[in-house]
């Protein structure tokens, strides 16, 4: 019998993205790192079967060419984003940072496309550049809402109107999001709404609403929050999930992603903490990608007897060992393990 806590989820805002880069961004972005050195400015050009002879359509794209000049600057209000996100959170643009050091890092921008809905419009934008044989480099393309707020029109993020499109399911102070095929496992949710009891008991915290998106696979959600391609889209099979602020991704899990729960729960209460214990704790608890701590150990243990010449005496220096495994879910869960 499904638990009197489960109800429709109450209409609430999107809310503010912050916290960790998915681990395998960050290694494809290696190579985009070495070419950002480079001197590319953030200039937006717009593909040509653009009706230029639409005074909306104009304002649009003169919306957007602006916004993206503003984002070398820093802090204060952007006139160019609705005003409603920006008086709720501090970082409004949902993804700007899910590269490092952020989306506008300063590569050559081409609107593809601008799309009329109802009552809004979609940007659709190729963030890239070119490689020496002038083959392309995509870093991604990403799609942005406008509307009209008081007259005048603003970007929004996408998220906001395609969730309409899944189910949602509130669990207490869990909302899971879903999308219509999949089918709701409430003994899971109930299962994660009790490890969330467990877990703030044990650290002395008062349990935070978020928001719980899943889906069979990770480029769904990736769809949902406005990515139509990120560099390193499909490149690992398995689950994977990321958290940000009060919101937690998974594509594979289901209902019970507990790793990333850990940190919208825990990490704002320790600040200071160190990343490999942020990292740690959170694999110590949950796992990582669907595996537990013990399985990533000898995972490692493994690599390590292969390759002898890694020296862990500098172990904060090392990053990924492979797709599947990085040595800050590791050494660091091994720290928390002995504590």
């Amino acid at each position: 019998m499904i638990s009197e806590h489960f109800r429709q989820c109450r209409t609430v805002p999107t809310q503010l993205f912050t916290g960790v880069v998915l681990t395998l961004n960050r290694l494809y972005l290696l190579i985009w790192l070495a070419v950002a050195n480079q001197s590319y400015g953030q200039n937006v050009t717009f593909d040509p079967s653009l009706d230029m002879s639409n005074q909306d359509l104009r304002e649009v794209l003169e919306l957007f060419e602006n916004y993206v000049s503003t984002k070398t600057d820093i802090g204060g209000f952007n006139p160019f984003w609705n005003a409603a996100d920006q008086r709720q959170f501090e970082q409004y643009d949902f993804l700007e940072y899910e590269f490092t050091p952020s989306l506008y890092m300063g590569f050559p921008i081409n609107v593809l496309n601008v799309e009329a809905q109802d009552d809004y419009y979609t940007i659709k934008a190729e963030f890239a550049t070119v490689h020496g044989d002038g083959s392309p480099n995509v870093l991604a393309v990403v799609n942005f809402g406008v509307r009209k707020e008081h007259g005048q029109y603003r970007l929004f993020n996408m998220l906001e109107v395609n969730r309409e499109e899944w189910t949602c399911t509130s669990v207490d102070y869990i909302d899971f999001y879903y999308p219509p095929y999949h089918q709701f496992d409430s003994n899971k949710a109930e299962q994660l709404h009790s490890f969330v009891e467990d877990l703030c008991r044990n650290f002395g915290v008062e349990p935070q609403p978020f928001e719980y998106y899943l889906a069979d696979d990770f480029d769904e959600i990736q769809s949902l929050r406005g990515f139509d391609y990120y560099l390193g889209m499909g490149a690992v099979e398995g689950p994977r999930g990321k958290s940000l602020d009060d919101k937690v991704y998974c594509g594979g899990l289901g209902e019970y992603y507990v790793h990333e729960v850990v940190h919208v729960q825990i990490d704002e209460h320790f600040p200071n903490k160190h990343f490999w214990i942020t990292e740690g704790l959170a694999t110590y608890l949950g796992g990582s990608r669907g595996k537990s701590l013990d399985w990533h150990i000898r995972r490692t243990n493994t690599f390590l007897n292969e390759h002898p010449e890694i020296d862990l005496n500098n172990m904060l220096e090392l990053s990924n060992l492979d797709a599947h495994t990085s040595y800050h879910y590791v050494l660091g869960g091994l720290v928390v393990q002995r504590v």
